[in-house]
């Protein structure tokens, strides 16, 4: 079979995820049913790696966002500090 290249596998789930964003939840094993009814793949381990990804997306996409809070540099000591609200 050769080696799986990992951008093909992150770009296919990133499309599906895209086409079909009802389909998917964080569970994996849904995930792989999904996939093996929506694409047709050559082996088990591409459809395995293509579900992960597809967890790892949606994990990805539901954390929330951080924020960060701007910094100044103090003068007198030469570091920097956080600004105050």
């Amino acid at each position: 079979m050769g080696q799986i290249k990992n951008k093909i596998i992150k770009n296919l789930a990133k499309t599906l995820i895209e086409k079909y964003p009802d389909k998917f939840t964080n569970s994996f094993e849904k995930n792989k049913e999904e996939v093996d009814k929506i694409v047709i793949l050559e082996s088990k381990k591409v459809r395995n790696r293509v579900a992960g990804c597809l967890v790892h997306e949606i994990r990805k996409r539901e954390m929330p966002k951080l924020e960060f809070r701007p910094q100044t540099k103090d003068k007198r000591k030469g570091r920097w500090k956080r600004k105050r609200r």
